[in-house]
């Protein structure tokens, strides 16, 4: 299948109206021209009534036309040529009696034109009032008709003189159209250019500085697709080097152990390894799944399913599912906010991973025994604010404006981590228009981390 071309289209599309132009133009032509032979000829049929008025009064005539007299004016070698003589007392004294009655007229109006047919020919009359010379009481109306057929043998040679000229014309302007769609489309060669020696990794907007404004709307379309690609590269060479840094130090773990318990077979040795085993794989398993959650956080827009949902049911639900390893730690887990009926648009599964993370932080790096209380509040000005709050150690507050980096971790915290939770958080919460924010947690210590949307408008 072969593509389009942008010039044949530009040329379909000036090309057909321009042969439209042609028809109505050839019919304007026709009409006009048949006008114009009309009025000659119209003329030419009123000298002929008003010679034949004279040749009535003249003494040579007064009753009857002279043969030779009848023989000039009926001669036409095209046209069928007819007349009428009557008097306004004595009814018709010479020519033809088909011919219609005129309308009554006074002497001095003007001459009566009227088309009408005869047969199988239209024909055109004139007719004009005279006196009547030989009765001073009496008026003469002079009639003379004639078929039409040489006024449209004028229209059409006049037609077939103009409609070639015009065709012409309308050629010469679709050759000029072709090159000037040829000269025109140049403009777009150094675009071209540009994309062409780009190399891979040149993912800046382009030169738009020469480009005409219509194709102005494209390249501002294809600056946003490399910025959109540019994004996502980025996007996975950092996730690429999160996996890389992540991985690297619970592998070489992992290996280190294995040489261990090759080297020592005794059974306690080996057993001692396969714990360290067991531990490095399971932190290893959680660093795989928060990396791939970072992932899910940074995917393109158009991957998100934002869509109406109620926060209160979603986190009510998954505090519910976060009892058991509360229990566990024999930390006081609860929800405090409505049961329902707080609407905002976002993605479930993402959100939910929101939430699961601020819990596993207050879990993990609160104190064993301790409190956990999951708030939701909503309010017409301030918005939706999803908090978590517990009363473990807490972080300094010097330090809350980097809680949120990559990998960062609180100096001397010694417990299994990542550091991935709360820039996970922090990823969905932009990704859905809101902001993350620390604040002092339970009774006055440990740390609150909340979650606050922007009001439903």
């Amino acid at each position: 299948m072969h593509s389009p071309s942008l010039k044949r289209r530009l040329l379909l599309l000036v090309g057909l109206p321009l042969c439209a132009v042609l028809v109505c133009g050839a019919a304007l032509t026709y009409g006009l021209a048949l006008y114009y032979a009309n009025r000659v000829y119209d003329r030419w049929l009123l000298d002929s009534a008003r010679a034949l008025g004279q040749l009535v009064n003249s003494d040579a005539g007064r009753r009857e036309l002279s043969d030779q007299a009848r023989i000039l004016l009926q001669y036409d070698a095209f046209d069928r040529v007819v007349y009428a003589v009557r008097s306004t007392r004595y009814g018709l004294l010479s020519g033809d009696p088909g011919l219609p009655q005129p309308r009554a007229a006074q002497p001095s109006s003007e001459p009566i034109f009227t088309s009408f047919n005869q047969g199988d020919h239209t024909m055109r009359m004139v007719s004009v009032l005279i006196p009547n010379a030989d009765a001073p009481r009496d008026m003469l109306v002079i009639s003379a008709a004639e078929t039409m057929r040489k006024r449209h043998l004028l229209a059409r040679e006049l037609l077939a003189a103009t409609v070639p000229i015009e065709f012409a014309l309308i050629l010469l302007a679709m050759g000029l159209v072709w090159l000037g769609v040829n000269r025109g489309l140049r403009v777009l060669d150094p675009l071209a250019r540009e994309l062409r020696l780009r190399h891979a990794g040149d993912l800046s907007p382009l030169k738009a500085g020469d480009v005409p404004l219509e194709v102005q709307p494209l390249v501002a379309t294809i600056d946003a697709l490399l910025g959109r690609v540019d994004r996502m590269l980025a996007q996975q060479q950092r996730f690429i080097a999160d996996a890389a840094h992540q991985l690297r130090t619970p592998l070489a773990g992992l290996r280190l152990q294995a040489e261990r318990a090759l080297a020592d077979p005794r059974p306690e040795s080996v057993r001692e390894a396969l714990m360290h085993v067991e531990r490095l794989s399971a932190g290893t398993a959680r660093a795989a799944g928060q990396l791939l959650a970072l992932a899910r956080a940074q995917a393109p827009e158009d991957a998100v399913s934002i869509a109406p949902l109620d926060l209160a049911v979603l986190v009510r639900d998954e505090v519910a599912a976060r009892v058991p390893a509360a229990l566990a730690q024999r930390a006081d887990l609860g929800y405090s906010g409505p049961a329902s009926g707080v609407q905002i648009a976002g993605d479930a599964l993402l959100l939910r991973e929101l939430l699961g993370n601020l819990l596993d932080n207050a879990l993990r790096y609160g104190r064993r025994d301790g409190v956990v209380t999951v708030s939701l509040e909503s309010g017409r000005h301030t918005g939706v604010v999803l908090a978590v709050s517990d009363d473990g150690i807490g972080v300094p507050e010097h330090l809350w404006p980097r809680l949120g980096e990559r990998f960062f971790r609180v100096d001397g915290d010694r417990r299994d981590g990542s550091g991935l939770g709360l820039a996970i958080v922090r990823e969905i919460a932009e990704r859905h228009g809101a902001i993350m924010g620390f604040g002092p947690g339970l009774y006055g210590r440990g740390l609150r981390a909340e979650v606050r949307f922007s009001p439903v408008a």
